[in-house]
């Protein structure tokens, strides 16, 4: 009789558990589907514009062998003149096929394609940081791990753009959690190809997956530590595994079709090359905000106060630390520590880098989930806490405002279309608009209006060195032309003033420009900060316009417009 009510509480246990887990990941799911059509189909993520072009561009080729041939396959970006391409091919190929199937694969529909499964891709982590996080602690932590994860506000954030770095997200923690399975595995060969799947994949979503292999080799050692004959006999198989279904997975790659050559496709060694020189380029302007970034602490500040929040990044940084103090005390120290090594490793690695953006560092947000997990359990239950709801609740809910806040972004109109209607109100047609080169231009076509009905000047502000007279020449003749000027974000006028050595003049600029010397006078200004609640008239709202600037410049960007107020402009 007591082993039959004790399956009955265990049936039960689990039960609930399910039920919780299917709870959070519907809320979840919800956070990240909330104005998933942020941009009303007017393409303002630079990067999910591109690989957009590229989606619509490529099509499905009619044999197998014409796709594994990368001179002649239509699914390469090479071969549809996109000669500069370093992301990877699987997402692109996977939005294409899926597009194709519901009739969505023209440019106008194929990002919409990509942004529902990067949404579905990054709500599936929540499931399985469940199940692997079992395998680390227990099952009231992990349900707090995936409830962590699901309100995370930068995986929120990448869900609703159409970019390889969702796809990166999962497929990492997916073989993250096969690695893990390989320890218990009744069918370890199994096991090895699916963790080989999941690397292959990561690695044809974006070649930075690259950085996971010193984990999954630890993840091998800790494994077969007791035989190494089946450590290299599984390895092997991984290695093997992993070469052949990355190459099918992304052919361009390599020069051609032929498995018995391998040589790697000059062209995308030297993207990658390229890619490299212009983090170091001042004058290449996205390089400009990370000239003086001081490296590790940029980073960090960001995960704590933006990507994460600050009471969850208080969190994470005391549990982190607690862990380690304690780490002796955990009966699951192999797997605990692969997740503290791959937390570390990558946050170094990509801290000290020349860019070190926000996006680099969203494979370790399931891996920090789980470790804030641990001591929030803890605390859940200290017994004063344990026996009382409210107490619990009051716990928990600062966790959720800030997610909620970041919502609101997503339930409003963006600010660029916002200042497009005000300037088609306000701004006579006809009128001469300066606005920045490298940033997206106002106003964007709206309904009936288009920009057509202004003459655009471009001004190149930081793509010309400063001791080229011609630049600041150039300037002064267009802002003579021009009757406004507008700031569609702080893509320059924040970074250029931090760097005032290399750019001394264009710093004055922005300086006479704010304070109405230059000839111009604000005259509007828009933004959107998260604010709480979500929907409705706000409370209180969270100023963000210190954080990195990929973090606003896409979905949120202050834009400031400037009107002339003489002829005669200095």
């Amino acid at each position: 009789m007591s082993c039959l009510l004790s399956e009955q509480l265990k049936y039960s246990l689990l039960m609930k558990t399910k039920i919780i887990l299917i709870l959070i990941f519907i809320f979840g799911f919800t956070l990240r589907l909330c104005g998933l059509n942020w941009d009303q189909g007017q393409h303002l993520h630079p990067d999910e514009r591109f690989l957009t072009m590229v989606s619509s561009d490529i099509s499905l080729p009619k044999t197998i062998s014409e796709y594994l041939n990368p001179q002649t396959s239509s699914l390469n970006p090479y071969n549809r003149n996109y000669s500069f391409y370093v992301y990877g091919s699987f997402p692109i190929s996977l939005v294409r096929i899926i597009a194709e199937s519901f009739h969505l694969a023209d440019y106008n529909h194929i990002y919409l394609v990509g942004r529902y499964l990067a949404l579905i891709l990054d709500s599936l982590i929540i499931i399985l940081i469940f199940y692997t996080s079992r395998k680390i602690t227990n099952s009231n932590s992990s349900l707090i791990a995936s409830f962590l994860y699901a309100i995370c506000v930068l995986p929120i954030q990448l869900s609703h753009f159409f970019t390889v770095d969702p796809f990166l997200n999962f497929f990492i923690f997916l073989c993250f959690y096969f690695l893990l399975q390989l320890h218990q595995a009744r069918h370890p060969l199994r096991t090895t190809i699916l963790l080989s799947i999941s690397f292959s994949f990561a690695l044809a979503s974006k070649i930075s997956a690259v950085y996971f292999s010193p984990v999954i080799l630890l993840g091998f050692i800790f494994t077969f530590k007791k035989n190494f004959k089946l450590f290299f006999k599984y390895g092997f198989i991984f290695l093997i595994a992993t070469i052949l279904i990355f190459r099918f997975s992304q052919p361009q790659v390599f020069t051609d079709s032929n498995y018995l050559h391998w040589t790697i496709n000059p062209q995308f060694v030297s993207n990658l090359n390229q890619l490299k020189k212009w983090d170091k380029n001042p004058y290449f302007p996205p390089a400009i905000q990370w000239i003086k970034v001081i490296p590790i602490i940029f980073p960090l500040k960001n995960i704590i106060f933006w990507g994460l929040g600050l009471p969850f990044g208080f969190i994470f940084l005391t549990s982190f630390f607690f862990i380690c103090f304690n780490f002796k005390s955990f009966s699951q120290k192999s797997n605990l520590f692969l997740v503290l090594f791959w937390i570390v490793f990558l946050f170094i690695f990509q801290g000290v880098q020349a860019v070190s953006t926000m996006r680099y560092f969203l494979p370790i947000y399931p891996f920090i989930c789980i470790v804030s997990a641990v001591l929030i359990n803890l605390v859940l239950n200290i017994k004063f806490i344990k026996t009382h709801l409210l107490l619990k609740l009051l716990i928990l809910t600062p966790l959720i405002v800030y997610p909620l806040m970041f919502l609101s972004i997503f339930l409003k109109d963006h600010t660029r279309l916002s200042a497009s209607l005000w300037i088609y109100k306000n701004v006579p047609y006809g009128s001469v608009i300066a606005t920045e080169y490298w940033d997206d231009a106002l106003p964007i076509s709206v309904g009936q209006f288009s920009p057509s009905s202004y003459q655009n000047q471009s001004i190149h502000i930081a793509d010309v060195e400063e001791t080229d007279p011609s630049k600041i020449n150039k300037i002064k003749q267009q802002l003579n032309q021009s009757d406004y000027y507008i700031l569609s974000s702080n893509r320059f006028y924040k970074p250029i003033p931090e760097n005032s050595d290399l750019f001394p003049e264009t710093t004055k600029f922005y300086q006479s420009l704010f304070n109405g010397s230059l000839g111009f006078n604000k005259i509007a200004e828009f933004s959107s900060y998260p604010c709480f609640p979500p929907i409705g008239k706000s409370w209180f709202c969270f100023n963000d316009d210190q954080s990195e600037e990929a973090f606003t410049v896409h979905d949120h960007p202050k834009i400031i417009i400037f009107e002339k107020s003489s002829r005669n402009s200095r």
